[in-house]
């Protein structure tokens, strides 16, 4: 028996997960939320394209996490590990960079964007590598049994960072006196805490060897793997459309943003409307956090068709229910829907291809971030064919029919895979 088989997972050990994500999302939601005012109230005037041309460029490093992936799998160190040497350098170096943007010793209002966009590159190229190496921490340690109910939270809690954490820390600041550089030094000083908490994970040290070109290869050489690149390219094609359609849906049923055709404004210039953005992205949070655990939960104790099953079940009829014409409170309580819709679809996915990637037991973190590849290219897909439908029909009800349609993809994808390739206990009974 490998000691990769041997190490015992703590349960502990899942709250280290848990926060190492929640931050990876909080990092990506301060570029989102915070730092785009910041920038604004440092500068005077500020060009929008000028914002939309920094967003562009600092999401780079994510496109390429199949390279971390590689070099996570190939190289550690024989007494402590291939996993948490890369977490704790890579991240800790994210963190650092926060801190020294908090300085603010070096940032002046004609630099501002150029410094913003160059340590954005490099903070998320820090994250971007922590994620991808801490996903193949999480598939070297975690028993299949319960591979469903840890990826689906850690999921669920990264989306919550990423959706709400910029809003949550836009309150501090707002009314609580928080200046901005002192949030990015608290930031970056919890980023670091967390990446050593890995420190407390007992990892393996002895690992399968991993052969680049050999196995890079087995992956695009058989029907199983491309059937679950399928599967993956579909699972996330309406997430990100899905919460940005619903948030500005319901801010115009409310009367807060006025909508003509495809064009969008401000009926009365209320700045308020940030922060009820805020609070509906929030309310959609809670839906994610509560579909990734009860899927993560039906994936594991259950089936993992099942939970995928219901996963798209709850998506349609979510989607559909946006159609339905009735007052904004109750869209609002459908927007939980929406996000446990979100919530669920992921964690059942997470369950089904982490036990797939097992099956590359060499380069298993790489497997699964090209599996990510996939779904975000898909995610990536599905905003240009929405943007499409909008354009040529200037109706939102359309919008989420089209959703509704296009997420069940997924479903026909996954009824390709046999279930030996994903079912944990078909697999143990093996």
């Amino acid at each position: 028996m490998s000691e990769r088989e041997q190490v015992e997972f703590k349960n502990y050990y899942i709250a280290i997960f848990n926060v190492n994500y929640l931050f990876q999302g909080i990092n990506q939601s301060l570029f989102a939320v915070i730092i785009p005012i910041y920038l604004i109230q440092f500068i005077g005037v500020l060009d929008a394209s000028k914002l939309a041309f920094m967003g562009s460029i600092i999401s780079l490093p994510w496109i390429f996490k199949i390279f971390y992936g590689i070099l996570g799998d190939k190289f550690g160190f024989k007494k402590i590990g291939r996993r948490r040497p890369w977490i704790i350098s890579m991240v800790s170096f994210s963190g650092v960079l926060w801190i020294i943007l908090g300085l603010n010793n070096m940032i002046t209002a004609e630099n501002a964007i150029s410094v913003f966009t160059i340590m954005g590159i490099l903070i998320f190229l820090g994250v971007a590598f922590g994620d991808t190496i801490i996903d193949g921490l999480l598939l070297d340690i975690t028993p299949k049994e319960k591979l469903g109910r840890v990826s689906g939270l850690n999921w669920g809690l990264r989306s919550v960072g990423a959706i709400a954490g910029g809003p949550f820390f836009a309150l501090f600041v707002v009314n609580g006196g928080l200046d901005v550089p002192s949030l990015f030094i608290i930031i970056g000083i919890i980023t670091i805490l967390c990446s050593f908490l890995t420190v407390l994970i007992k990892e393996p040290t002895v690992y399968p060897e991993a052969k680049i070109g050999k196995h890079l290869k087995e992956m695009f050489d058989n029907k199983r793997d491309w059937k679950t690149y399928g599967f993956a390219l579909f699972a996330s094609i309406v997430d990100a459309v899905g919460i940005l359609f619903v948030s500005i849906f319901i801010l115009i049923n409310m009367g807060l943003l006025s909508s003509s055709g495809t064009s969008l404004s401000l009926p009365s210039g209320d700045l308020n409307i940030y922060l009820v953005n805020g609070y509906i992205t929030m309310i959609i949070s809670i839906g994610v956090v509560i579909g990734a655990i009860l899927g993560g939960q039906i994936a594991d104790r259950i089936t993992r068709k099942v939970s995928v099953y219901i996963a798209y079940i709850i998506t349609t009829i979510a989607l559909l229910l946006m159609m339905v014409p009735l007052e904004w409170p109750i869209l609002l309580t459908f927007s939980t829907l929406i996000g446990c819709a979100i919530g669920w679809r992921h964690s059942s996915y997470a369950a089904v291809t982490t036990e797939i990637s097992k099956q590359h037991p060499e380069m298993g973190s790489t497997y699964y971030s090209l599996c990510n590849a996939f779904a975000n290219l898909g995610g990536t897909l599905g905003l240009s064919l929405t943007g499409i439908i909008l354009s040529a029909t200037a109706s939102y009800l359309i919008v989420f029919l089209f959703l509704a349609i296009v997420s069940n993809f997924g479903l026909g994808a996954f009824l390709m895979l046999k279930k030996e390739d994903y079912e944990h206990k078909i697999i143990k009974e093996k």
